[in-house]
């Protein structure tokens, strides 16, 4: 008899232990991003396989079996665009569990992608997040599509959720993709899709069509004499540059004009200046050379001569007695090009001056050689 009751109890403490053991509880809920529900969205526990369901065409989940304690609820809808919303939940599991309606954020889409041609100037757009959460969008470039925080470069932070376009300046001859991310104050809530943009071959000396007094004012720098731009003669458009040099044949002196701006270039890559010209007037002809060159920056101050002499043909006029000077005869407008390859990155100044006193310029550039 004793055996017997002995047994029931052990029997009853093995049943209130697997009772106990075994107590797993429901959750449920519907999903929202801007009042629509979410359909064949993802829903984890724990981010776990065995916890893991999509929604229905009504948002709503359900996930059995989780276990008493805190767990965190996970939610992620992909688009078909490549974007996505996400948010995490942290839950204290006693009970069955509805959650009713959980609001995700909206999705945030690059919108377009436009691009200023004559400097690879790129304006990014995209929408404005809903979310109540927000903390700040981050904008990433990378040069392949497998973009994501860690690959990509960071561009832009904006904490000011109407902050929502943004201008890059891009290097000549790339595809860039760009990908935004919006975040709260645990981590992301979305990701944009993704877009691309080509870059043109551009000219690095900006505004070298001299079209725009505004840009020759912003980016160049007169550093001697008398330089302009004029309208009264042009190889193409509507003006062209003029550089004017004081000639006194009586002294062999020349009171040079001398014109710079800066430019970037990439290392190893070839580069190619080319231009229109046209001279006139008084020239020294012991200095058969209008000048370019440039220096770059560095510990090493180096320094390229990109000058040309004029070809025998060219330098027809009289001579000025008692001196190197002759008068020219007006060229007409004349073409010159050049390769060259920089050996460095670091900042350079491209100069532009000559010994001749009546120097014209159009359509001045330097490319990448295609």
């Amino acid at each position: 008899m004793k055996t017997n009751n002995l047994l029931i109890i052990l029997a009853t403490i093995l049943f209130l232990i697997s009772c106990e053991k075994n107590t797993n509880y429901s959750i449920e809920g519907i999903l929202l991003s801007d009042g629509i529900p979410l359909k064949n969205a993802i829903v984890d526990i724990d981010g776990l396989e065995q916890y893991k369901t999509s929604t229905n065409s009504d948002g709503y989940f359900t996930i059995q079996d989780v276990s008493k304690g805190t767990h965190s609820l996970n939610t992620k809808k992909n688009y078909t665009n490549g974007s996505y919303i996400q948010k995490s939940y942290n839950l204290n599991i006693n009970n069955n569990l509805n959650l009713n309606e959980l609001l995700l954020p909206n999705p945030v889409t690059l919108l377009s992608i436009s691009i200023d041609s004559t400097n690879n100037l790129a304006t990014i757009k995209w929408n404005k997040s809903h979310a109540d959460d927000f903390r700040e969008y981050k904008l990433y470039s990378h040069s392949s599509s497998g973009l994501d925080e860690t690959t990509g470069t960071l561009e832009h932070i904006a904490t000011n959720v109407n902050d929502t376009t943004k201008e890059i300046q891009l290097n000549s001859f790339t595809e860039t993709f760009f990908r935004v991310f919006v975040l709260n104050n645990y981590g992301q809530l979305g990701g944009s899709n993704i877009l691309s943009v080509h870059s043109m071959n551009t000219n690095l000396l900006v505004g070298g069509d001299f079209e725009s007094e505004s840009l020759f004012n912003e980016h160049w720098t007169i550093i001697s004499g008398t330089i302009n731009i004029i309208d009264s003669f042009y190889y193409a458009g509507n003006n062209c540059l003029f550089i004017q040099n004081i000639i006194i044949p009586d002294s062999w002196e020349v009171e040079e004009s001398l014109i710079d701006i800066p430019v970037q270039f990439d290392k190893n890559i070839e580069y190619k200046l080319s231009f229109w010209y046209k001279i006139s007037g008084i020239a020294r002809m012991d200095h058969h050379t209008l000048y370019f060159y440039y220096y770059q920056e560095d510990e090493n101050q180096l320094e390229t001569n990109l000058s040309f002499e004029l070809g025998s043909d060219f330098w027809l006029g009289d001579w000025i007695p008692g001196g190197p000077f002759k008068n020219l005869d007006d060229t007409g407008w004349l073409y010159y090009s050049k390769t060259f390859v920089p050996s460095s990155t670091s900042p350079a100044r491209f100069k532009i001056g000559g010994q001749i006193e009546n120097i014209m310029f159009d359509n001045l550039e330097i490319k990448i050689n295609e």
